[in-house]
């Protein structure tokens, strides 16, 4: 039902179905912003419309990381030109059995 209402809320601002899946196709066979509003007869302006509200509904979300360290690289801003190092004791317990899991398989 949500989904219905928004549909009708965009209709009533002007927003077609039909022309949305016509703009994204034209675009995604690699026609440029000027080639879509001259085969669809639309403004720019509209035709962004369409774009942005296709890309705001589409993006992707925030990244997440897994077992990932959480303490900082770097202690102070000396170090923030130099790779990371670690010591194998530093290595959490699934860090080391990675570590010898790959160490098997390449050696």
């Amino acid at each position: 039902m949500l989904l219905k209402n928004k549909i009708v809320e965009l209709q009533k601002k002007g927003f077609i179905k039909d022309r949305y899946n016509k703009i994204l196709l034209l675009q995604a066979r690699g026609f440029s912003l000027r080639d879509i509003t001259n085969i669809t007869g639309l403004k720019r302006a509209t035709v962004n419309k369409y774009l942005l509200y296709y890309e705001y509904n589409h993006r992707k979300g925030e990244k997440v990381s897994l077992n990932s360290k959480q303490e900082p690289y770097y202690k102070n801003e000396m170090q923030y030109a130099s790779i990371p190092t670690y010591n194998y004791e530093e290595l959490s317990q699934e860090e080391k059995e990675f570590y010898i899991d790959n160490l098997k398989l390449n050696n």
